[in-house]
C-alpha cells in the first residue's frame, strides 16, 4: 500500500516475508515500512558478512536512540560500537554469562516454581505472559537482588511501546495514560534497585558484587562513559533483557513439546529424572539432551529476534550493490534457517537435526538465533541455562494440556516474536494426566 509499505506483510509473517523476498529477489533487496526505506541483507551471504565486516561498515546508534532518550540516555550496551560496546559488555558478561546462570540454578529453579504453583487449577490461562513472569523474575532478581513481580504487567507494556515505536513512529502510544502509568512504575522499580545499592547497603569492593555494583562502580571510575543520565537504561537492562527474547522461546518450546506427545514424553521423563534426587546438580542438566535439541530446534524455528537493524557507517559492496553510508539495514540473519539448502523440511519440528550424525546447525552461516558479529547476544549462555532448567521446572511441577486441545499457533510479529495470548493451558496435579 503506498503509506503503509510493507507493514502488513511483516506484521502477518515476519520472517516468512524477508525468506520469501530472499527467495525470489536475493541477498539484498529494499522494503519500506511506513515512512522509513531499509535495505535487506538476507541469507548465509549476509551472515558472512555481519560476521565478518559488520563492525566497520555498521553501527547500532540510531536504531537504539529513541529508546534510549526515553530514559533520558545518550548510550547503553545496545547503542554503542567498538571500544565504548566492548567497555559495557565487558561490565555486563560476567551477570549474563552461562556460568552465573549455572551457579543460580537452584533460584533459578525456585523463582519457576513459587510461580508454577500461583498458576490457576484446572482454569485455562496464557502461555506468554505466565512466561514472561517467571523469566522476568529470575534475571532481576539474581543479577539485581530485586523481583519485578509487582509490576511485571506495566514493565511489559512499557517495554513493548518503547520497541514499537522504534520502528514504527506513533506517537500516541507513547502519551496513553496507560504507558504514562507503566512508566511510572517502571522508574519506581529503579529507583528501588538503586537504593538497595547504595549508602551502608552498597557492596563496594566485595568479592562477590552484583551487576549493580559493578554499573555503580563504573559509573564513579568513568563517568565518562557511564554517565548519571544513561545509568537508568543500563540498570533496568536486567529487567527487560529476558522479557520477550526468553519468555518467547519458552513459550515456543512448550508449544511444541504440548503438540507432541511422544516428544512431550521424552523431555517429561529426562525432567523427572533431573529432579529424581531433589536439587538438581549441573552435572545432570548437561546431560538433558532432548531438552537440548528441542531448545535448539525451537529457537530455529521461531526465532524471537529474526533480524538486527542497524546504520551504514562507511559505504560498502554486497551481492553487486553499492550500500551507501546513511542507509538503514536489516540483517535478516535467521533466513537460513528456512533454506532446505541447510535444513531439509524445514517447516517441520525435528530434532534429530540436532544429533551428531547430522548436526546441520554447524554448517556456517546457516544458525543464528542469537544474531552474529560483535552485537551477538551477550546473555546467549545464560538463555540457554535459563530456558533448560525453566521448561524442566514446568514439566516436572505441572501436567499441562492445550486449551482447546486441537488449537493451531497463531504469532505476534510486534515489536519481536512471540505466541499470541490466545495460546493457553490447563495446569493440574501431574497425577490428573496420568504421568
Amino acid at each position: 500500500m503506498p503509506l503503509a509499505g510493507n507493514i502488513f506483510a511483516l506484521l502477518r509473517d515476519m520472517r516468512g516475508f524477508v525468506t520469501e523476498r530472499y527467495r525470489e529477489l536475493g541477498p539484498v533487496y529494499r522494503i519500506r515500512v511506513m515512512n522509513r526505506r531499509f535495505t535487506v541483507l538476507a541469507g548465509p551471504e549476509a551472515n558472512r558478512f555481519v560476521q565478518r565486516d559488520g563492525a566497520r561498515h555498521l553501527r547500532s546508534y540510531e536504531y537504539w536512540s529513541r529508546f534510549n532518550a526515553r530514559f533520558g540516555a545518550a548510550r547503553s550496551v545496545l547503542s554503542t560500537d567498538g571500544a565504548e560496546h566492548k567497555a559495557f559488555r565487558d561490565v555486563f558478561k560476567r551477570a549474563y554469562s552461562r556460568r552465573f546462570a549455572q551457579d543460580h540454578a537452584s533460584e533459578l529453579v525456585d523463582i519457576a516454581r513459587r510461580s508454577i504453583a500461583r498458576w490457576p487449577r484446572g482454569t485455562p490461562f496464557s502461555v506468554t505472559p505466565a512466561l514472561q513472569r517467571i523469566v522476568t523474575d529470575q534475571v532481576g532478581t539474581i543479577t539485581t537482588g530485586v523481583s519485578p513481580r509487582p509490576c511485571n504487567e506495566e514493565l511489559v507494556h512499557f517495554v513493548h511501546v518503547l520497541l514499537l515505536t522504534n520502528i514504527i513512529s506513533i506517537p500516541f502510544l507513547d502519551r496513553s495514560p496507560r504507558f504514562r502509568r507503566a512508566a511510572a512504575r517502571v522508574d519506581e522499580l529503579y529507583r528501588t534497585v538503586v537504593e538497595r545499592h547504595t549508602g551502608e547497603r552498597r557492596n563496594r569492593g566485595a568479592s562477590d558484587p552484583d551487576l549493580i555494583d559493578e554499573l555503580l562502580d563504573l559509573h564513579e571510575s568513568d563517568p565518562g562513559l557511564l554517565s548519571e543520565a544513561d545509568l537508568k537504561v543500563s540498570v533496568l537492562g536486567p529487567f527487560i533483557v529476558a522479557l520477550d527474547t526468553v519468555a518467547g522461546t519458552c513459550s515456543f518450546m512448550l508449544y511444541a513439546l504440548l503438540r507432541d506427545p511422544d516428544l512431550l514424553a521424552r523431555a517429561r521423563a529426562e525432567a523427572d529424572a533431573l529432579f529424581a534426587s531433589g536439587e538438581p546438580a549441573w552435572s545432570d542438566v548437561e546431560k538433558l539432551d532432548v531438552l537440548h535439541r528441542t531448545a535448539l530446534e525451537t529457537l530455529r524455528m521461531y526465532p524471537t529476534v529474526p533480524m538486527m537493524v542497524r546504520t551504514v557507517a562507511n559505504s560498502f559492496e554486497f551481492a553487486g550493490y553499492r550500500i551507501e553510508a546513511g542507509e538503514a539495514v536489516m540483517a535478516a540473519t535467521t533466513v537460513p534457517h528456512y533454506l532446505p539448502e541447510f535444513f531439509p523440511e524445514p517447516d517441520r519440528f525435528d530434532i534429530e537435526r540436532y544429533t551428531a550424525a547430522r548436526a546441520e546447525h554447524r554448517r556456517p552461516y546457516a544458525y543464528a538465533p542469537f544474531g552474529l558479529g560483535t552485537h551477538r547476544c551477550l546473555g546467549s549462555g545464560f538463555a540457554e541455562v535459563q530456558i533448560l532448567l525453566t521448561i524442566a521446572t514446568v514439566l516436572h511441577e505441572a501436567g499441562l494440556a492445550l486449551h482447546p486441545g486441537g488449537y493451531r499457533l497463531k504469532t505476534t510479529e510486534v515489536p519481536l516474536p512471540r505466541p499470541r495470548d490466545s495460546f493457553r493451558v490447563r495446569a493440574n496435579p501431574r497425577a490428573a494426566y496420568g504421568n
